[in-house]
């Protein structure tokens, strides 16, 4: 049992690496229910972005975003290069009773997962070598 429990809950452990693009996201409607990631062991999760080590956004597959909130501080979440996502679930939905397990085996408890509108992409800075010569 505790061998199947264990494999069950590796094969549910899925990684996606975060991108450089940087964004800027609006929060939740005030009333906005509980949701839930579908299909996250079957690549249900296209990106995900943490600006600091309580909240993560994820994109579904679906394109939708997602904000989750976290019980207490990820230590390290903020710098991650990768994050898993433990459903707990066997049919495979990341929700509020998910954990997000960054580097390092710290695994984050999740309070909640709310649906957020699109967020906007924000221009980065370009650098002193992208900048065309001036004369």
């Amino acid at each position: 049992m505790r061998t199947s429990l264990a494999l069950l809950t590796a094969g549910l452990l899925l990684t996606a690496c975060s991108t450089t693009t940087q964004y800027a996201f609006q929060p939740p409607a005030a009333d906005e229910p509980e949701a839930k990631i579908s299909f996250v062991q079957y690549h249900g999760i296209r990106d995900w972005h943490a600006d600091n080590n309580r909240q993560l956004y994820v994109q579904a597959a679906d394109r939708q975003w997602f904000q989750v909130d976290l019980f207490g501080p990820c230590i390290g979440l903020e710098y991650a290069s990768r994050v898993g996502f433990d459903t707990r679930d066997p049919a495979g939905s990341f929700d509020r009773f998910g954990t997000i397990v960054v580097r390092g085996g710290e695994r984050c408890k999740v309070d909640s997962v709310k649906k957020i509108a699109k967020p906007t992409r924000t221009e980065k800075p370009r650098s002193a070598r992208a900048r065309p010569n001036q004369a």
